[in-house]
């Protein structure tokens, strides 16, 4: 397979890291910024070309009458939708995919509607969208749906409170029998690592599980997490990532209190008329008076989604200041900042280029896996595979599966199941699998029914 990545930022560079790690295919990238290239090719011994994604003549040189796939991740909207665009021009056969942050271009440049670029990658949508299903606990940093809404994978931390403390895996689950939900792995002392039967979880891990959806409230209460009886929410920036996740709070959760918080006056007055419940609020969110007003020492959340992470880091840390209690959550962008977020107590830092990739990974891989997630800054993922006829682990029972990765779910007949060491797999079967980044190639390709 032969790959153009359009686009040598962080995204481009994300994307290029992993398919170099998994992936057995030719990949160029192209980019305008020569120290970019230069630093990319370095470090992964691929393709580089200096150039713009939007000149015919630069695409030939990167390779588009023979590749594969287009990926245009540059941070302009408009060069991403004209690469694909003169890409679809010189090789008709090629798949596209773009990230594109203003929905008004997705209708018209959507295959589905007749237009040029196979997949559109809205990063600021997939981050609201994570953030709304955050809301449901402070201890939970990580939620994700897995078969379309039939199972989940959640982050929680472990409080004093948890029922499973000092407890063997492999005895949690014969204790709730029937519980379908597997702990798949668990961050201690800042590693993450896959779960075994014997490991015991202890206070202040960050656990990984996997759960059907019907276990999912059993599951949280077994797991000590918390839920506040009424809900107060204090977000910061009437961007767009800002009002989407207001919108989508205010459609989703009827008893949540909403404050909004928009540095611009006229901003502020246009998002108020958007809106159906939250209240919202004009000036800086760095000066306590502004806080106070919007309620700081009874909120339950607070959520900054400005364009500057700096501006967000600092005003969270000034509300944890204020509030110790209430969980912060912060739109992070820079990758490097992320870890400082976490030394100043940031409890959740959400990425939108951790976003993007995960949305593109799929569309890499072997056509048996649906859908991946990452885990961390690129230290793990969750996959979702179909097991199609003629593959290896066809009749194998789990227990005789030898390879790195853990299996937390699986789909069968379209619902969940319970399993163990002795459940066997069949055709047609769906699992959703964790794994560390070091085993990604090799869970890839024993699943990956071209192989065989």
């Amino acid at each position: 397979m032969k790959i153009l990545i359009v686009g040598a930022g962080q995204v481009g560079s994300q994307i290029c890291r992993y398919l170099v790690r998994e992936m057995d295919c030719e990949i160029t990238v192209l980019d305008n910024n020569s120290d970019n290239v230069g630093l990319i090719t370095d470090k992964l011994n691929i393709i580089g070309v200096v150039g713009e994604g939007t000149r015919g003549e630069d695409l030939k040189r990167s390779g588009i009458k023979n590749a594969n796939l287009i990926v245009a991740v540059t941070p302009s909207d408009e060069t991403n939708v004209l690469s694909t665009f003169f890409a679809r021009k010189l090789n008709p056969d090629i798949q596209t995919i773009a990230r594109i942050r203003n929905t008004d271009y997705h209708e018209f440049v959507s295959e589905k509607n007749d237009g040029f670029i196979d997949i559109i990658i809205n990063p600021e949508g997939a981050v609201a969208d994570a953030a709304q299903r955050l809301l449901r606990s402070k201890q939970l940093f990580f939620y994700q749906n897995l078969f379309n809404g039939k199972a989940q994978v959640i982050g929680l931390n472990l409080n004093e409170k948890s029922s499973v403390l000092n407890t063997s895996l492999r005895q949690l689950s014969e204790t709730f029998e029937g519980l379908r939900t597997f702990v798949v792995g668990y961050r201690r002392n800042n590693v993450l690592q896959l779960a075994n039967p014997d490991d015991q979880l202890v206070e202040g891990d960050k656990v990984y599980l996997i759960a059907a959806s019907d276990d999912l409230e059993r599951t949280l209460e077994i797991f000590g997490v918390e839920k506040p009886p009424f809900h107060r929410v204090i977000v910061i920036g009437g961007g767009k990532i800002g009002l989407d996740f207001t919108k989508r709070v205010e459609k989703n959760f009827n008893n949540y209190q909403l404050k909004l918080i928009e540095m611009d006056k006229e901003r502020a007055e246009t998002i108020a008329g958007e809106l159906t419940r939250a209240i919202v609020l004009q000036g800086n969110g760095m000066e306590e008076d502004l806080l106070n007003e919007a309620g700081i020492h009874t909120a339950n959340t607070i959520i900054s989604f400005t364009e500057n992470d700096k501006s967000n880091l600092l005003m969270l840390y000034k509300a944890k200041e204020l509030n110790p209690n209430i969980t912060t959550i912060g739109l992070i962008k820079d990758y490097g900042l992320s870890k400082l977020g976490e030394s100043m107590g940031i409890d959740i830092v959400l990425n939108p280029q951790t976003t993007t990739v995960s949305s593109i990974i799929p569309n890499v891989k072997p056509s048996s896996f649906k859908q991946v997630q990452m885990i961390g800054e690129d230290e793990g993922e969750v996959c979702e595979v179909l097991i199609e006829r003629n593959h290896e682990i066809e009749s194998k029972q789990l227990g005789e599966i030898k390879i790195p990765v853990k299996f937390g779910a699986i789909l069968r007949d379209d619902e969940p199941i319970g399993f163990n060491t002795q459940t066997r797999i069949q055709v047609g079967d769906q699992v959703a699998l964790f794994m560390l980044s070091k085993d990604t190639r090799k869970v890839t390709k024993y699943f990956s029914v071209d192989a065989y």
